[in-house]
């Protein structure tokens, strides 16, 4: 398989590879695709993304998927808050464990 990156990517890849945490871009690049595969696996189970460096990536990919689909439900500013508060507790009750 080949993959083109653009070249706004290409020095983010180096860097990642600089790191010392991916021996080369290839490496960084499946590591990418596996992590996104797990949490594709874990949302079709119905189970909470993993709080990690992804998340706030996966959960942009889930609001665009949602947008897109046109089942909408309006929110208000109070439902916002509430789901922000059940998030944090959460976040802090898996930090807790």
């Amino acid at each position: 398989m080949h993959v083109t990156i653009p070249d706004s990517l290409k020095e983010f890849i180096e860097e990642q590879v600089s790191s010392g945490r991916y021996p080369d871009p290839d490496a960084f690049v499946s590591d990418l695709v596996r992590t996104e595969a797990e949490m594709f696996k874990q949302i079709g189970a119905g189970e909470a993304l993993p709080v990690d460096q992804h998340f706030g990536r996966r959960l942009e990919a889930l609001l665009d998927e949602a947008e897109q689909s046109g089942d909408h439900l309006d929110v208000t500013r109070e439902d916002c808050d509430a789901v922000e508060r059940e998030a944090l507790d959460l976040l802090r009750d898996s930090k807790s464990s």
